[in-house]
């Protein structure tokens, strides 16, 4: 009788595991914990609470996914029912040829925003998934933002801004070259789209031990800290209506960030309301 009563206090544990397990499985419910409370030693313990974590990892996950497809979906709606709205009102009644024009071009711009929208939502969808698996390769990082400054210096001369370049020689590192100039290129033309006339971009690239760090800075207005964590979210703006209208997806920066994690770097944002804006990726060497 005792060892039977012994045996039935060490197994319950593992009973409240076993129909916790059920329960979330029949429920589907993430939120469900079995929060069990052993001893420092106690195996059975350490297995609820690494089960525990699990579903908080599982929870998190869920949770981005529901996010983000809510977002896309929303993204994704605006444009259409602009073009829906657009063509009921020019197939209401006759019109004369040029207002034909204007709602061509017009819903040619809502179509070219589709088609970013599409791109970006699905290299993020790659990236996520880690089916872009470009190979990588030594690439010197002075050149490749040389080469990414060239490409962006027309649309910084057609805003009068001043694009600066100060890259130290020796900046290997392994990596993707489509990557990383498509996180260079995000980088640079998000700084330029929000620094005002007679502005200037920096862009500044040293070695230092064990890693080369990379800054993009902007004489632009600046964020509020309160914005700053959300940044790299997905489809998070700081002023939506703006960033729509300058032709943003909401996706840059958090593309971005996909890039850099890819390539084991790190990304963070430094700003000011005033002070301009400075975003500084860290690669290893």
């Amino acid at each position: 009788m005792g060892g039977l009563f012994l045996a039935n206090r060490a197994l319950k544990p593992v009973g409240e595991i076993t129909r916790m397990t059920e329960k979330v499985r029949i429920s589907g419910d993430l939120t469900q914990r079995i929060r069990y409370h052993g001893t420092t030693d106690d195996e059975l313990a350490r297995l609820a609470t690494l089960f525990d974590e699990m579903l908080d990892s599982l929870e998190a996950t869920f949770e981005h996914e529901r996010r983000f497809t809510a977002d896309a979906s929303h993204e994704l709606r605006t444009p259409l029912t602009a073009l829906k709205g657009r063509l009921q009102v020019t197939l209401s009644q006759s019109r004369v040829a040029e207002t034909y024009v204007e709602t061509l071009q017009a819903i040619e711009q809502e179509v070219d925003r589709l088609i970013r929208l599409s791109n970006d939502l699905l290299l993020l969808s790659r990236l996520d998934q880690n089916h872009d698996k470009g190979g990588f390769e030594l690439i010197d990082l002075k050149d490749l933002l040389a080469a990414t400054a060239a490409q962006i210096q027309p649309l910084a001369d057609l805003r009068r801004i001043q694009l600066i370049t100060d890259l130290a020689p020796d900046l290997q590192i392994q990596g993707s070259p489509d990557h990383l100039i498509r996180l260079f290129l995000n980088l640079l033309d998000n700084a330029v789209k929000h620094t005002p006339a007679s502005g200037t971009v920096t862009v500044t690239a040293v070695a230092q031990r064990g890693s080369v760090q990379v800054s993009v800075s902007d004489t632009g207005p600046g964020i509020s800290s309160e914005h700053l964590p959300h940044l790299f979210q997905r489809f998070y703006r700081v002023e939506k209506s703006r960033s729509r209208a300058m032709g943003g997806t909401g996706l840059g920066l958090a593309i971005a960030q996909e890039i850099v994690h890819r390539h084991h770097g790190t990304i963070a944002a430094q700003s000011q309301p005033g002070e301009g804006t400075t975003l500084r990726v860290s690669f290893p060497r």
